[in-house]
């Protein structure tokens, strides 16, 4: 617990400016309340070694409530976040909650694979959507599955 909140971690698995991805992760986190952090993994150079991986999985394994937003203009999950998930999955960060989305054409088939790691690596999937460009961010959908979060893991946070 962070000085008596409930802290919520956001990782996005795009920065591109253009991409829905991003500005939905903010959206979310916007619909929260404090203590937040959020990664937003953007391309790195071919082969570099990920210089955040090891700072996220730490603010993994420290957050009551983990939201996940990834692109889906593909249907693999951008490498980036995978190298994250998989490397979180070694971690075994247990007992806390995730909210995952996907957004774009393929979001069905990225949810299912962002769902598929989050269990591997012990989280407990609280909600997920599936979303095309033009809908709305599911605000309400985040936020009840923070409450259970809050109700589960720090009853007592400040809201």
């Amino acid at each position: 617990m962070h000085d008596g909140y409930l802290f919520t971690l956001g990782i996005c698995g795009s920065a591109d400016e253009d991409d829905p991805a991003p500005e939905l992760l903010s959206a979310l986190l916007g619909a929260l309340p404090p203590v937040k952090r959020a990664a937003f993994l953007g391309v790195l150079p071919f082969e570099q070694p990920d210089p955040l991986l090891t700072d996220i999985i730490a603010d993994m394994t420290d957050a009551e409530l983990i939201v996940i937003v990834a692109p889906a203009t593909t249907p693999q999950l951008p490498t980036r976040l995978n190298t994250l998930l998989c490397a979180a999955t070694a971690a075994r960060i247990n007992g806390r909650y995730a909210f995952i989305a996907a957004i774009g054409q393929h979001a069905g088939a990225i949810l299912r694979q962002i769902h598929t790691a989050a269990t591997a690596c012990g989280l407990i999937v609280a909600g997920a959507h599936a979303m095309t460009d033009n809908q709305p961010p599911p605000l309400e959908e985040v936020r009840a599955a923070y409450a259970i979060a809050r109700a589960t893991l720090a009853p007592d946070a400040l809201p």
